[in-house]
């Protein structure tokens, strides 16, 4: 399944403000398709999507990667590796980063987080962000078929959140104001399923502080932290509850971000994703997988976004001790 965004364009309207003053900025985020977009035989990845014209799309690591490395996973007996590939062709240029955790011993046992960039009718490296197309993806056999779901209990969920971040300090930061930068975020996700009502709902930073450091997107971002006040670390994104549907998908446009000494003054977003049709030893779910988007304004006219990815083992299921 994947999310498609207009994050990376926003990036670059934040950094010509830092120049020229504010602008306004488009719509962050598209609905969720929940559709395949990855074939994996370990150690061999394939990553696919079509475009809203209907233009296929597609990169692989054995033509396409330009670097790679071992990754961790929080899932219990997995292993993990991350690509970074690149494809240069008559449609433009394609920038994939791909994370995967697989059962060394059931390779059809995987999932996949990552993120497409699509530069149409550019070729790198001569690409800009203007004007392209970007997309987050969560996908894998485990989110393809519906679940069984329970009928009652509720299920706890926690696991890793994170994705691009960008924001635009307004009049309380002095001399940085107008000053816009993107970063890399990290933090904590917890969700709780309420099975016998078919909801779920929960927080993204509520539980340990949101962090920016750069695990992912060096390759986008550059080595350099821009965040160097740690703006980012009090933030919480609570995540509404939201209807389960008998597909096991989940798709809700309730995020409120909070801040215990920032006034927020408006938020708006969108979460959702998908649980997992593998059970764990209670026979409920043994994760729940997806996305987060929001924007935020604050009283002094600071303008952020969060826009991200996350998978969440059952509390049964989740060993949180990251394998290797």
């Amino acid at each position: 399944m994947k999310l498609s965004t207009a994050l990376f364009a926003a990036v670059l309207m934040v950094s010509v403000g830092a120049c020229g003053g504010r602008e306004e900025r488009p719509e962050d985020t598209g609905p969720i398709n929940f559709e395949r977009n990855s074939a994996f035989t370990g150690p061999n990845l394939r990553v696919f999507l079509t475009l809203e014209d209907g233009t296929p799309l597609t990169v692989n690591t054995a033509d396409d990667a330009v670097k790679t490395s071992p990754g961790s996973t929080p899932l219990p007996g997995h292993q993990a590796r991350d690509w970074v590939l690149v494809r240069d062709d008559e449609n433009g240029t394609s920038i994939v980063y791909a994370l995967v955790s697989w059962d060394p011993l059931d390779t059809p046992d995987y999932l996949l987080a990552g993120w497409w960039a699509q530069f149409p009718d550019q070729h790198y490296p001569d690409i800009s962000f203007e004007d392209s197309i970007q997309y987050a993806i969560v996908d894998g056999p485990e989110l393809e078929a519906p679940p069984e779901l329970p009928v009652s209990g509720q299920v706890s969920y926690a696991g890793q959140a994170g994705g691009l971040y960008t924001y635009l300090p307004g009049s309380d930061w002095g001399e940085e104001e107008g000053k816009g930068f993107a970063e890399e975020w990290e933090g904590r996700i917890a969700l709780t399923a309420d099975f016998a009502d078919g909801t779920i709902g929960g927080c993204v930073g509520c539980d340990g502080d949101l962090v920016t450091r750069r695990a992912h997107f060096g390759f986008f971002l550059g080595d350099e932290l821009h965040d160097t006040r740690t703006t980012i670390a009090d933030y919480e994104l609570h995540l509404g509850r939201a209807p389960i549907s008998p597909e096991g998908n989940i798709s809700h446009p309730e995020v409120t971000v909070r801040h215990p000494a920032r006034e927020i003054t408006a938020s708006q977003g969108h979460w959702g994703g998908s649980l997992s049709n593998r059970p764990d030893e209670d026979g409920n779910p043994r994760l729940v997988a997806g996305f987060v988007y929001t924007r935020f304004v604050e009283g002094d006219d600071s303008d952020g976004v969060f826009f991200g990815a996350f998978v969440a083992p059952s509390e049964t299921y989740g060993d949180q001790t990251p394998r290797r």
